[in-house]
C-alpha cells in the first residue's frame, strides 16, 4: 500500500527512553508495510542501535568532516536495519566545544542534498528535548515534521522538557497550524506518575496516545540488540507500538500546541492544581543591553554616541597598534577581510593622499584562523592552538587572539591557550565574542583593559622626563601628524615620550607604562575620560589635567605646564619663543589676504579658541557664531565680552540662511558646507578634527588666504596633483 510521506518527530528528555520508544515505533510501522527511515538527532548517536542488531554506523557529521563534498555519497551514513528500516545518525561535536545544534541543521542539510528521504514513506526522527535552541528545533518546523509526539514520564523535569517543545511548536506555528499529535507516557513506576502525566495531558488539551509500560523487555531488547517485535513473548509490551502504528498509519488527529507557563506547570505536576494552556504566542522580549559593573556610566548630561561595528572589530582594531605583536582573528575569513579593510583603508588613504606613514595600519600583524563550517560544529580550539604554535615559532612580542560570534557561541575556550605562553611572547586572549560582547567602543575598552592587565609591571623602574600618551583617535587623519609633533616639542625640552597607549607602540613599551611619571590624555572624549580614570584607579597613574592643546594659546600654556612638572622651564620658555616668532612671521604674512574679512560661522566643535585666536590674529571679525551643541559639551571658548556677544546656540538650518541675508559676511563656515540663496561670500569647511600644536589656526588660514586670492583651481577642485602623482 503506496503512502504520502508522513514525517514525525519524537522529542523528550536525556535518558527519558525517547530512543527505545523511537525504534519500537519504527519496527511496528515496518511491520505494518509502511517504509520507515529513522534519524537519529541526539550527540549520543544511539537512536538506531536496536535496528542494527546494537552497533553503530558512521554519524553524518563525522562522515563531513573528512570528506570533501564532490566525494560525498549517502550510502556511506545510511544503513538498512531490522524490517529493511533506514537508519542515519546525526552525530556532534564532542562534549563542550562546537555547537550540537548547528550538527543537526549540517546534517539535515546533507540528507536534502542527497534526497535521503525518497526510497521511504515514513520518517521518525528522535530528538533531545532537553536543548531548545535553534539546531536541536530544527525538525519541529514545517518543512520537516508533519506531527510531533513528547515522549514523557511523570517527572518534573521530563513534563517541562515536554512543555518547552510545546513552546517550541508554538514559535514556529504562532497557533497558526495543529501539529502536536500527542502524549507517550513512558512509565518509570513512580508514585503518582500517572496522574501527574495526566493532569499535564488536560491541561495542555493533548491526549496519552500510547502508555508504554515498565518492563524487563525493554532490557531484554537491549541486551539483544533488537526491537521488542524481533523478541519472543512480550505480547502486551508489542500492543503498544503496534496499536500506536496503525493509529499513525489510519491518520492522526492533531492538535495545536498550547504549553503552560511556568508557574502554571508546576502548579499541576507538582501540586495537583489545574490550569489554562497559553491562549497566545509568547512575545518576544525586547533585547535589553547588558550592564557593565566594571564601567563608570557616562555622567547624564553627556550621553554616549555609539560608534557601530562589534566588538570583535573594535578589539582587532586596537590590537594591531602592539606593533611587534601577531593578531589571531579567531573568525571566519569574512569577518577577518572586513575587519582588515577597517584597519589598513586609513593607512593607505594617509599614504596616498597625505605621504603620512601608519606602518600598524599598512601592514598589519594580522591573521585569522579561517572558521569554516567543520568548527562552527566541532569546535575551533584545536585549529587555532596549532596556528598559536606557528605563531610562537615567530618569536612576536604578544600574541592577541581575538574571538567572533562564531568561536563565541560555540564556546571554544581562548583563555587557555593562554597557557602556550613562552617567556618570550605572552599568548594574550581577548574574548570579544562579535556582537555578544557589545558594540565597536566595547570592544576596543576590552582590549586596552585585557592588555594592560596582562603586559603593564607594576614593578617598572621609574625614568624621569618621560611621560605616555594615552588614547589617541583611532580612524583619524591628524593621529601620527599630532605624534610628531608632540615628540618634537617635547624633545626640544628633554621630554621623551615612553608608551602610547594604544598608538603604535611594542609589548615592551606597554610593559612599561608605569615608568612614566606623567601620563598625557590625547582628547576628553567620554570613553577617554574613563580610560584616565580605570588608569588611576588601577595603576595609580598620574596624568596631566588637561588634553593634547590645539592652538597657540593652549601649546603655550600646555609646555609651560610640563616645564614646570619636569624642572625644565626655561626649556619650554625658550621654546614657546621660537616658536612665537614664527607663528609671529607667517600671521604678517596671511594678514593682507585676511584682514577685515568678516566671517559668519556655524559649528558643532565644542573648542573653538585655536580657530578664534588665529583668525583675530590675522583682522579678521566673526559677525556670528552659531553652534549646534548636539554632543552635549562644554563650551571650550575664552570668557571675552566681544566674543560671547556673537555666539548663540542654535536648533536648525533656517536661521543660518537668515543671518548670512542680514550679516553678507565675507566668508561662511561649517563643518559641511551648505549655500544659501543670495549674497557673496566664500564658503569652507571646519575640520572635524583639529592638529595640536602651534600651528593649528594656521592650517586653516593658509587655506583661507588661497580662497581669498581666487586661485581655486587645483587640487581641491579637479584633485589633479594627486592623479598626476599616483595614476597618470
Amino acid at each position: 500500500m503506496e503512502h504520502r510521506r508522513l514525517e514525525l518527530a519524537l522529542y523528550g528528555k536525556g535518558g527519558i527512553g525517547k530512543s527505545t520508544v523511537s525504534a519500537n515505533l519504527s519496527a511496528a510501522l515496518a511491520a505494518a508495510g509502511s517504509r520507515v527511515l529513522q534519524v537519529g538527532c541526539d550527540p549520543k548517536h544511539d537512536s538506531t542501535r536496536l535496528l542494527l542488531g546494537g552497533g553503530s554506523l558512521p554519524t553524518v557529521l563525522d562522515y563531513l568532516r573528512t570528506v570533501p563534498r564532490e566525494q560525498e555519497r549517502l550510502d556511506a551514513v545510511l544503513r538498512t536495519g531490522w524490517g529493511k528500516i533506514g537508519c542515519v545518525e546525526a552525530g556532534g561535536p564532542k562534549p563542550g566545544v562546537g555547537c550540537a545544534g548547528r550538527g543537526i541543521i549540517t546534517a539535515f542539510e546533507f540528507l536534502e542534498r542527497h534526497r535521503a528521504k525518497a526510497n521511504y514513506d515514513v520518517l521518525i526522527y528522535d530528538v533531545l528535548g532537553d536543548v531548545v535552541c535553534g539546531g536541536f528545533a530544527v525538525p519541529i518546523r514545517r518543512e520537516y515534521a508533519d506531527a510531533v509526539f513528547l515522549v514523557t514520564s511523570g517527572e518534573f523535569m521530563a513534563l517541562y522538557a515536554a512543555n518547552n517543545i510545546l513552546r517550541g511548536i508554538r514559535n514556529f506555528d504562532g497557533g497558526e497550524c495543529r501539529r502536536a499529535a500527542g502524549i507517550i507516557f513512558n512509565a518509570r513506576n513512580l508514585s503518582g506518575e500517572a496522574e501527574r502525566v495526566e493532569r499535564f495531558a488536560r491541561a495542555v488539551g493533548l491526549p496519552i496516545v500510547a502508555r508504554v509500560p515498565r518492563s524487563e523487555a525493554f532490557a531484554r531488547g537491549e541486551e539483544a540488540g533488537k526491537p521488542l517485535l524481533a523478541l519472543e513473548g512480550y505480547d502486551r509490551e508489542k500492543a503498544v507500538f503496534t496499536r500506536l502504528a496503525e493509529t499513525i498509519r489510519s491518520g492522526l488527529t492533531l492538535y495545536e500546541a498550547r504549553p503552560l507557563e511556568d508557574e502554571a506547570l508546576e502548579e499541576v505536576v507538582l501540586r495537583g492544581g489545574t490550569a489554562a494552556p497559553a491562549a497566545a504566542a509568547e512575545p518576544t522580549p525586547e533585547p535589553q543591553q547588558k550592564a557593565k559593573t566594571s564601567d563608570p556610566a557616562p555622567a547624564p548630561d553627556e550621553p554616549r554616541m555609539p560608534l557601530y561595528g562589534c566588538a570583535f572589530n573594535g578589539a582587532a582594531t586596537t590590537a594591531v597598534h602592539l606593533t611587534d605583536a601577531l593578531v589571531i582573528a579567531h573568525s571566519p575569513r569574512s569577518c577577518a577581510f572586513y575587519t582588515w579593510q577597517n584597519i589598513s583603508s586609513p593607512g593607505r588613504r594617509n599614504l596616498f593622499n597625505r605621504g603620512i606613514l601608519m606602518p600598524s595600519a599598512i601592514s598589519p600583524g594580522f591573521e585569522t584562523t579561517e572558521i569554516g563550517h567543520a568548527e562552527a560544529v566541532f569546535g575551533g580550539v584545536e585549529k587555532l592552538r596549532a596556528q598559536v604554535e606557528r605563531a610562537l615559532e615567530r618569536k612576536p612580542g604578544a600574541v592577541v587572539v581575538i574571538s567572533s560570534c562564531v568561536s563565541g557561541i560555540i564556546g571554544d575556550d581562548l583563555l587557555s591557550l593562554e597557557r602556550l605562553s613562552t617567556p618570550e611572547t605572552p599568548v594574550i586572549a581577548v574574548p570579544a565574542d562579535g556582537v555578544l560582547g557589545g558594540d565597536y567602543m566595547e570592544g576596543i575598552r576590552l582590549c586596552l583593559h585585557t592588555l594592560a592587565e596582562k603586559l603593564v609591571r607594576r614593578d617598572a623602574p621609574l625614568r624621569p622626563r618621560t611621560v605616555n600618551l594615552i588614547g589617541e583617535v583611532g580612524v583619524s587623519n591628524n593621529t601620527q601628524v599630532d605624534y610628531q609633533t608632540l615628540r618634537r616639542l617635547l624633545g626640544e625640552m628633554g621630554i621623551s615620550i615612553g608608551c602610547r597607549f594604544l598608538g603604535d607602540c611594542t609589548a615592551q613599551e606597554l610593559r612599561d607604562l608605569l615608568s612614566a611619571p606623567l601620563n598625557l590624555l590625547a582628547t576628553d572624549s567620554q570613553d577617554n575620560l574613563e580610560l584616565k580614570a580605570w588608569l588611576e584607579t588601577e595603576y595609580g597613574c598620574r596624568f596631566h589635567p588637561g588634553c593634547l592643546p590645539i592652538g597657540f594659546r593652549a601649546t603655550r600654556n600646555f609646555l609651560l605646564e610640563l616645564g614646570d612638572f619636569f624642572g625644565c622651564r626655561e626649556e619650554a620658555e625658550a621654546l614657546i619663543s621660537r616658536e612665537e616668532a614664527d607663528y609671529r612671521r607667517e600671521i604678517e604674512s596671511l594678514r593682507p589676504l585676511l584682514q577685515g574679512k568678516r566671517i559668519l560661522m556655524t559649528t558643532i566643535n565644542a573648542n573653538l579658541d585655536w580657530l578664534l585666536d588665529a583668525a583675530e590674529d590675522c583682522g579678521m571679525e566673526f559677525v556670528w557664531i552659531g553652534v549646534l551643541n548636539y554632543l552635549h559639551r562644554e563650551l571650550r571658548i575664552t570668557d571675552r565680552q566681544e566674543r560671547n556677544a556673537v555666539i548663540r546656540e542654535i536648533t536648525g538650518g533656517d536661521i543660518v540662511e537668515q543671518r548670512i541675508r542680514e550679516l553678507k559676511p565675507d566668508m561662511v563656515l561649517g563643518n559641511y558646507t551648505a549655500r544659501a540663496e543670495g549674497g557673496e561670500y566664500i564658503a569652507d569647511t571646519l575640520p572635524m578634527t583639529q592638529p595640536i600644536g602651534f600651528g593649528s589656526g594656521l592650517t586653516v588660514l593658509r587655506r583661507w588666504a588661497q580662497l581669498n586670492k581666487n586661485e581655486r583651481e587645483g587640487e581641491w577642485e579637479h584633485d589633479r596633483v594627486w592623479f598626476e602623482q599616483y595614476f597618470a
